[in-house]
């Protein structure tokens, strides 16, 4: 993660972010736990349940708290993204916080870039966690669509989806309208930014409210510590993504319960 820059030689992100770590996952009894899958060579972060059942399967029913997997959008990590929802869920679930491959703690030596790829890496951390049946996976954006491949691939793990903005519907011209209104030629000039204008035209499609005024010293603080990193690699998610690309197959239809909230590009 980068150090960041912001006053006075402090990375105000990179405190927030310490402070959300401290006071709200850990408050709520999440541990953060490295968690090695492919023999080594993938590296994936997780915030996880202080205590864990015996034997490590969990059952929905009254007894046992079923199990809720969190994944994030294509910015920042989970640990940002979810950090005003946790606190609703643990009392009820055992909840699970990953960081996606090639954000925050995670990353991979493998060549492959898809959402299946990152779906197989989910559920090869779940069971290294011993968690084997019965979750339900929450998907932010570029989450969602991780999640609704681990739903595909592992019908028998994956109980629930729920899709937060996660544009599944998305074809190979969807896009287009919106990189038109800032001159863009691919996604990734939108969802990675380089500059302050850029991470301003960001915010301006990635929030609810529009954002007119951001700090040239904020800006570069925000780039340091969430875009910067595994720049390369993210570009390579983004241009392998399988969903809304041309010359895929139709997405394959789910069979678990699903709740769709909004849309999104990202």
């Amino acid at each position: 993660m980068g150090k960041g820059t912001s006053c006075f030689g402090l990375s105000m992100v990179a405190m927030k972010m310490s402070y959300v770590k401290q006071q709200q996952f850990r408050a709520h009894g999440l541990r953060s736990e490295l968690v090695k899958v492919d023999d080594g060579a993938t590296v994936i972060r997780c915030w996880v349940p202080w205590q864990q059942p015996e034997g490590g399967v969990w059952s929905a029913g009254v007894a046992d708290k079923p199990a809720v997997l969190f994944l994030h959008d294509f910015v920042a990590d989970g640990t940002v993204n979810w950090e005003k929802q946790i606190g609703a869920f643990t009392k009820e679930f055992n909840v699970y916080v990953p960081d996606l491959v090639f954000f925050g703690g995670s990353e991979t030596r493998k060549e492959e870039r898809t959402e299946a790829f990152q779906a197989h890496c989910m559920v090869k951390m779940l069971h290294a966690l011993e968690v084997y049946n019965e979750v339900t996976v929450v998907g932010a954006g570029y989450g969602g669509a991780v999640a609704f491949w681990m739903a595909h691939l592992y019908p028998k793990l994956i109980e629930r989806v729920v899709f937060v903005a996660t544009g599944m519907h998305m074809t190979p011209t969807s896009q287009k309208p919106l990189l038109a209104e800032f001159e863009y030629d691919h996604i990734s000039e939108l969802l990675l930014p380089t500059t302050a204008k850029g991470l301003r035209n960001f915010a301006s499609v990635a929030t609810y409210k529009r954002v007119h005024r951001l700090p040239k010293f904020m800006c570069t603080d925000i780039l340091d510590v969430f875009f910067d990193e595994h720049r390369y690699e993210k570009v390579e998610l983004l241009s392998k993504m399988v969903t809304g690309s041309r010359g895929e197959p139709p997405l394959p239809l789910l069979t678990q319960v699903l709740f769709i909230f909004l849309s999104s590009v990202c």
